[in-house]
């Protein structure tokens, strides 16, 4: 059983990739928001920013609890995606994708779901520093850490491409964390201003 992890800062296309890549192999999806909601937990809700505050401590044992039962399904792969991800224990870890978008593109589609000024400001923040990969990036895992610009991508090519390298059919390397630099982007562009007070 292989363990896919699909994280990435929100509009970068996660969830719509992770129901594309089951259509494309034998496998199971685990929605982390998806079960933050659907959950008999109670979390907090931020009026001002529109999220759940998740207690991850109070959390990881549900999601724990719903690999296992998943597990006994045998499905040759499982899926998790959220942009919290980073909270699966190592043992459930085989492969990371970290989906990157273009914070002029990602601006765009956040507006597009009507995310607040705020929201939307925070979340091309956390684009920009990478903070998703960064995350990861400090468990220090000994597992493929790749990332994929969704930018001008389809959702089909970005799920076609996990699947290949998954299935050793692209060099993985090619998509091996660092490639995707917004900050150096927007410094050579002299634009950080744009995003950062």
């Amino acid at each position: 059983m292989i363990f896919i992890i699909i994280s990435g800062t929100p509009g970068c296309g996660k969830t719509s990739v992770a129901n594309e890549l089951i259509k494309l192999i034998d496998g199971k999806l685990i929605s982390l928001n998806e079960l933050v909601t659907s959950s008999d937990l109670s979390f907090e809700f931020d009026e001002e920013r529109k999220t759940y505050i998740v207690d991850f401590q109070t959390f990881l044992p549900l999601i724990i609890q719903k690999i296992n039962e998943i597990k006994l399904e045998k499905p040759q792969f499982i899926i998790i995606e959220s942009h919290f991800s980073d909270i699966i224990p190592d043992k459930f870890i085989d492969y990371i994708f970290i989906l990157r978008c273009d914070p002029d593109e990602l601006k765009k589609r956040l507006n597009k779901r009507n995310y607040d000024l705020n929201k939307i400001k925070e979340n091309v923040q956390a684009e920009i520093l990478g903070n998703c990969a960064n995350y990861f990036v400090n468990k220090h895992l000994k597992k493929p850490l790749l990332e994929i610009d969704t930018t001008n991508l389809t959702i089909d090519l970005v799920a076609e491409t996990m699947k290949n390298i998954i299935f050793k059919e692209v060099d993985e390397s090619l998509f091996k964390i660092g490639g995707v630099d917004w900050l150096e982007k927007l410094f050579q562009e002299n634009r950080l201003n744009e995003f950062f007070d």
